[in-house]
């Protein structure tokens, strides 16, 4: 089905209604990637199969590659035309997922890119081998290059050693601001509120549908969040130990 209209005066293509009557859905993709938020984003995509747009409104500092990989995934695969509005950021994780949608908008002073993979999910930790640092430069460009976007950008977010001339050079990583992003065919225009982008891609007539996550997958997000389930990883393991060398004896022969 046509997902889009005219150009309109940001750059930004409107969205041709595929439903009269039907919704534009927000969805929030916010804080901490991980497989509780991927499970809260797949079941937000499925429950609206007859929505006119669906907006992801992404500010995000990354998080594990596995859960940005299956949201990747799922938006791509979707029918209904999608747009991730990123408002003020995708960071590592969240520019795979922004590239995914069918048109990357960023809002006034955003940012997005910085993409390299790290053990532990965060800039802090040692930086992963080649080996996983070959495959998110191949998923970078191959997700840009779905939406027609610039594989070779997507790519330097990911590996310093990527050079484009008069855009990265050698040791640096890529990172870009949103007047950057536009020019370099990475976002599709700016939108510096929600209001101006329902306005611009035409959808402000619609009813809008705000998702949020059920309790189970709030209780999921906070138990995948990586600093907890290393926590709670290394209680396990003090709990084996103590059982393991008081021999079963006392309070922990209940757990």
């Amino acid at each position: 089905p046509q997902k889009s209209g005219s150009e309109g005066p940001l750059g930004l293509r409107s969205i041709e209604p595929l439903h009269p009557d039907g919704v534009v859905v927000i969805v929030p993709v916010k804080d901490t990637v991980e497989l509780g938020l991927s499970a809260f984003i797949k079941r937000a995509l499925r429950s609206h199969p007859k929505a006119n747009a669906i907006i992801l409104e992404v500010d995000t500092f990354g998080g594990r590659v596995d859960a940005a990989v299956q949201m990747r995934d799922a938006i791509l695969s979707l029918e209904v035309p999608t747009i991730a509005y990123v408002n003020p950021r995708a960071i590592s994780a969240g520019a795979l997922i922004s590239l995914a949608a069918d048109q990357l908008v960023m809002a006034r002073g955003a940012s997005i890119g910085a993409a390299t993979p790290y053990t532990g999910g965060g800039s802090g930790t040692p930086q992963v081998d080649e080996k996983m640092t070959s495959y998110m430069r191949t998923e970078m460009r191959a997700t840009a290059e779905a939406r027609s976007r610039r594989g070779d950008v997507a790519e330097a977010m990911v590996d310093a050693d990527v050079v484009i001339e008069g855009i990265t050079s050698k040791g640096k990583l890529l990172t870009l601001d949103t007047a950057q992003a536009i020019e370099y065919g990475i976002a599709d225009g700016r939108a510096d509120s929600q209001r101006e982008l329902l306005e611009v891609l035409g959808l402000d007539r619609f009813e809008i549908v705000y998702e949020e996550e059920n309790w189970g997958e709030s209780v999921a997000r906070f138990l995948t969040e990586p600093t907890m389930s290393s926590l709670l990883l290394s209680l396990g393991m003090l709990a084996l130990f103590m059982t393991f060398y008081t021999q079963n004896f006392g309070v922990l022969t209940l757990i």
